[in-house]
């Protein structure tokens, strides 16, 4: 009788959570047609009925909290000419009360370039300024109101601001800035605050458009900019962020260059990553751009330059043509011309059968010249449908060189050896890069689908030239041909109370790298051959105020290792590992809480597992380690956001870690000469707190990061006898400041304090920047910068290391980093990528 008792108290809880269902979720300008999908989709009762087309140029930026399906639905729709009519008790109809298929549409920002929520619109007819109808911008400052008429007065007016008249001959107005009125009331001023960003269950989400971030000229720029990112690319506390634009990975980073910031609608910013994302992925940055309907040619130019002691200079150029039913045809073109100067000074030491001392002047000298050009072509079938097509090809213009020369005084145990010049010169040859992917997206009823399939062929030969000046030289040549295929599947399901995701990646490589050498060593031959398969899914469940994520990835590779065309059982292993992630979120109006367990995995490059000697100097050599095992990571973290305060605390353990090493090569051949190499640490414990914290007072954005952190590495496992834990700091002060005029100031900070962490003491370092920018032209379309990088030349790379058996490094460098620049840009019409392929077998391709 107790067993039935509870049984039926059990049944009688889950039909009162399922039947007291709410919904709670941020939308940031997204179109009001996939704001209902997402209701509807988390609706288990009632069901949403709307025609696509009437509703998709309507923007939503909303948080819903805690609210039933007919509420959440009100709070969309918002001021929008939208009736919602509900019949029975489960169908609710959506439709616009204006039929017509021209929407006057625009942002309006404030005189710091902040989104201006509920300002009022009034479409005037001009020949008797009577009112025609009118419409309220949504917490982005977008608006859209249906007209009929081809000219039309817009009004736009918001209290404490003045009021604009537009004479209008098009459907679209851009960016409206608004100035303030000088009023006083009873001297009592009133301020409000915009949030840069909201926080979510997967980390941050952030507006780009009508904010400052726009103006930061190209996407790699803007990312810098983002709240976490640190200025070598890293999410703080998170590593080299995945980044994708549109659901399509970026395979190269200069496509971030390529892209320009104003093209960006929002960025999310995930630090707890899904399984459906692979198993090395800490941390992902999904941009969205722009969406605008509109067909015929649209395009973008762009160009930069960069002084230091060597240049850097870019030019980009993409076109789209966009037909009526809805296919883009587009190709897109980036040459560079970079080129980077390396001055360092080190005083090294060697202890084997005799001591060795060595003091050195170096200069490396790197030289680039690239192009980088895409073809693609993709169609919207429908709202539902989409597929596509891209391919790539990128080359060196002229022989990359890199030049290393060296001034080296040696001592013997403690007795003048020699002194003498050494120059290294590495020239890449030219080969053609090839990149084919194909995607679709699609959703058949409430199920959505995500594939994607990629081929990546790249052929690469370095030839090398080194020695000592007045000696017999040596010289090496490298061949390395790259091969993938790969695909990935995701799909997306309603599940009770939630959703679920799952779906499969499989990727192949093959690899062969041929090492021919002078003497100095021995030739070597390699073949690779990898192939990795996963299976995942993750459950996303939601009641009330609680959003629960948990995910499990089940990734199986396997590996044939030949060295000169004999296949190394231990250095074949194969891997069956399962991957989960976790993550459990607390919301309410102002305070979000995240509790997160993630697990990495990630593979050693391709690069580091070669067993070819390679010659640096004449006394140093570099290998690799084809007994190096993946790197697995334990990661364990709290987040508290609070308005515009962010705190995470956090736990790594890692197992592996893949670390620098440093041995005698060869004590009786080759004397005094350094290998360096990499060796597995078995486990290393990481203790952190990242603050982020980004106020906005007046003109002036705040955008500030620090760091705190530290290690605790394995480090006598593999020979090395100096250990220290320290604290390490880092502080990011990034500030913009929006001036009038539609001019923009950036001051950027950066400061690293002396730490000692593992088997180094790095000294104080940190630089600062600025970047002062407008834009021109009434649609704003052409933009101006011009920026100087380490203005007091401080960015020093100074450190002590003992980073192997018997060796110790004391170095400093700088890298050329004090530069003056400009950025140019133009755009014309406003069609954007539709493009919505991602990438599968990406982490193998990192590899290569």
């Amino acid at each position: 009788m107790m067993k039935r008792l509870s049984f039926i108290l059990l049944l009688c809880a889950i039909v009162s959570v399922a039947s007291s269902q709410k919904i709670t979720h941020t939308f940031q300008n997204v179109p009001l047609s996939e704001a209902l999908k997402y209701i509807q989709e988390q609706a288990t009762d009632d069901n949403i009925t709307f025609i696509y087309d009437e509703l998709e140029d309507f923007r939503v930026t909303t948080h819903i909290q805690n609210k039933s399906v007919p509420e959440a639905i009100l709070q969309i729709v918002g001021f929008y000419p939208i009736r919602v009519v509900k019949s029975g008790k489960h169908e609710i109809y959506v439709e616009c009360t204006h039929k017509t298929d021209r929407h006057l549409t625009g942002t309006i920002i404030d005189e710091q370039g902040q989104p201006v929520a509920y300002a009022n619109i009034a479409v005037l007819n001009p020949a008797d300024s009577t009112l025609l109808s009118g419409g309220v911008s949504n917490e982005s400052g977008v608006f859209v109101i249906p007209i009929d008429q081809p000219n039309i007065i817009a009004r736009i007016s918001y209290i404490g601001y003045k009021t604009i008249y537009k004479q209008c001959d098009n459907t679209e107005l851009g960016s409206i800035r608004m100035q303030p009125e000088t009023q006083t009331l009873k001297g009592v001023t009133v301020k409000g605050q915009r949030l840069l960003y909201t926080a979510t269950d997967r980390g941050l989400q952030v507006s780009i458009q009508g904010t400052p971030l726009e103006q930061f000229g190209s996407v790699s720029e803007m990312l810098s900019h983002l709240p976490l990112m640190m200025s070598n690319g890293e999410v703080a506390g998170h590593g080299k962020p995945e980044i994708y634009i549109n659901n399509k990975k970026v395979r190269n980073e200069d496509e971030l260059n390529r892209l320009r910031a104003d093209e960006i609608l929002s960025a999310e910013i995930i630090t707890n990553p899904g399984v459906e994302y692979g198993a090395e992925i800490t941390s992902v940055i999904c941009l969205k751009t722009i969406r605008k309907t509109g067909e015929g040619w649209s395009g973008n130019f762009s160009a930069a330059y960069r002084q230091g002691k060597e240049y850097y200079a870019n030019g980009n150029a993409a076109l789209n043509y966009r037909t009526h039913n809805g296919m883009d045809f587009f190709a897109r073109g980036f040459l560079t011309s970079n080129n980077q100067v390396i001055n360092a000074t080190a005083n090294d030491q060697l202890q084997a059968s005799s001591r060795w001392d060595f003091k050195k002047e170096t200069t490396f000298l790197n030289r680039y010249n690239y192009y980088f050009a895409d073809l693609g072509w993709n169609w919207e079938i429908s709202e539902k449908h989409s597929l596509g097509l891209t391919y790539t090809a990128n080359n060196y213009i002229t022989d990359v060189t890199r030049s290393i020369e060296t001034d080296e005084e040696v001592w013997r145990d403690d007795q003048f050896w020699e002194a003498e010049t050494n120059k290294t010169v590495t020239s890449l040859k030219p080969r053609m890069e090839h990149a084919v992917n194909a995607y679709y997206a699609g959703e058949i009823g409430k199920w959505k689908l995500d594939f994607s399939a990629d081929y990546y062929g790249g052929h690469s030969e370095s030839d090398m030239e080194g020695g000592t000046v007045g000696e017999k030289g040596v010289s090496s040549k490298t061949q390395t041909k790259n091969n993938l295929l790969a695909e990935k599947l995701v799909v997306t399901a309603p599940f009770p109370l939630g959703s679920l995701t799952f779906g499969e990646e499989v990727a192949s490589v093959d690899r062969t790298s041929d090492f021919t050498q002078s003497g100095f060593s021995a030739d070597n031959s390699v073949h690779q051959q990898t192939t990795t398969w996963s299976l995942f899914v993750n459950y996303a469940l939601q009641v009330k105020m609680f959003n629960l994520n948990a995910g499990l990835r089940w990734q199986n590779e396997h590996n044939d290792y030949e060295t000169n065309g004999r296949k190394d059982a231990e250095q074949s292993p194969d891997y069956h590992v399962l991957i989960p992630r976790f993550s459990l979120t607390y919301r309410t109006e102002q305070w979000t809480h995240t509790f997160s367990y993630q697990c990495f995995r990630r593979n050693p490059a391709y690069s580091t597992l070669s067993t070819a000697v390679n010659y640096r100097s004449k006394y140093e050599y570099q290998t690799g380690n084809p007994y190096l095992r993946p790197t697995t990571t334990h990661y364990v973290s709290w987040t508290t956001n609070y308005r515009w305060i962010r705190a995470e605390l956090y736990y790594q353990y890692i197992k592996n870690l893949n670390h620098s090493f440093q041995v005698a090569y060869d004590d009786a051949d080759h004397p005094g000469v350094i290998l360096d190499d990499r060796r597995n640490v078995p486990k290393s414990q990481n203790y952190g707190l990242e603050i982020n914290y980004t106020p906005k007072i007046g003109i002036w954005q705040m955008n500030y990061t620090a760091s705190f952190f530290f290690n605790n590495r394995d480090l006598e496992a593999i020979g090395i006898k100096y250990k220290w834990n320290g604290l390490g700091t880092y502080f990011n002060l990034d500030n913009t400041l929006s001036l009038p005029h539609d001019w923009l100031l950036n001051i950027r900070m950066e400061l690293t304090p002396y730490n000692e962490q593992g088997c180094s003491q790095t000294k104080t370092t940190g630089g600062i920047n600025l970047r002062l920018s407008r834009q021109f032209l009434k649609d704003k379309n052409l933009s101006i910068a011009v920026l100087a990088n380490d203005i007091f030349h401080t960015r020093y790379i100074e450190m002590t290391a003992y980073g192997g058996i018997n060796v110790r490094t004391q170095f400093k460098e700088y890298r050329d980093g004090r530069r003056i620049g400009i950025d140019l840009s133009w755009k014309f019409n406003a069609t954007k990528s539709r493009y919505k392929g991602s990438h599968a077998g990406q982490s193998e391709r990192n590899r290569l």
